[in-house]
């Protein structure tokens, strides 16, 4: 039962950190969402034209049904976007292009009734599911307090949240199981006396990882199970004592839930 409470405290105080994260950041990218993102379900007629609406071009376009484009300004009778994603049918033939040069981007201009009656809107989620490799090189181990180089390796799964798409932050929730080598030593175990020795052990392990870019950081908590006879053999004073591990950049791959 001890095991159980002291693992659930940890994972209970990291899934609330996790949550108030989210609802103070929900407000603020809702804020900051100004970008609407649509895609034509039927072909549009419209004309290039500059930031502010003046055409530039009195050439007819017409764009394809799934182009998906970004609402760059709303008016009473017009509205003027950009496109981002070609179509998916590579034989129709277009004139709209991705960049990532600002200094190229082509604006279009069409009705607002366009909008409305040939467009919808893209329905996209900031959570994304986790999956990938953990490893874990130093833990913390308490009671008493031991600074370890057991290290684990594993798989972990979970949910990743996108604070802010444009600066790629994110914050992860993962849980992983895994496989852990232990040093045994007269310190971690009730003997006086013996050789230090190295065991497997099963782990398993929750935690969080916070997304700046490129850069991850993280913080994990879990606990580690060497076998029973290992256990009677050296009697091994961590057995259900959850451990706590720092960790810098790790190997994680994201899918959408929804797109």
């Amino acid at each position: 039962m001890r095991i159980l409470y002291s693992f659930k405290k940890v994972w209970i105080l990291l899934v609330l950190v996790y949550f108030t994260s989210i609802l103070f950041s929900q407000t603020e990218a809702d804020k900051n969402n100004v970008a609407k993102y649509f895609q034509f379900v039927i072909e549009c007629p419209m004309y290039k034209c500059d930031i502010t609406g003046k055409i530039n071009d009195s050439t007819r376009l017409i764009a394809p049904p799934n182009a998906k484009f970004i609402l760059v300004e709303h008016h009473d009778t017009y509205c003027i976007i950009r496109f981002t994603l070609l179509p998916t049918n590579k034989k129709i033939k277009t004139s709209f292009y991705v960049t990532d040069d600002f200094t190229n981007y082509t604006y279009f201009l069409i009705t607002k009734a366009q909008l409305d009656f040939k467009a919808e809107k893209i329905q996209r989620s900031d959570l994304q599911l986790l999956v990938g490799n953990i490893f874990t090189p130093i833990k913390l181990r308490f009671k008493p307090f031991d600074f370890s180089k057991d290290f684990s390796v594993g798989t972990t799964f979970g949910l990743k949240y996108a604070v802010h798409e444009k600066q790629n932050t994110a914050i992860d929730a993962l849980m992983g199981i895994g496989i852990s080598s232990i040093v045994i030593d007269s310190f971690s175990t009730k003997q006086s006396r013996i050789a230090t020795n190295d065991l497997l052990s099963f782990t398993l392990s929750c935690g969080m990882v916070l997304e700046f870019g490129n850069a991850q950081i993280g913080i994990f908590s879990g606990l580690d199970f060497i076998s029973n006879a290992n256990q009677q053999q050296y009697e091994w004073i961590y057995k259900n004592k959850p451990w706590i591990s720092f960790g810098i950049g790790y190997s994680l791959f994201s899918f959408n839930v929804k797109k």
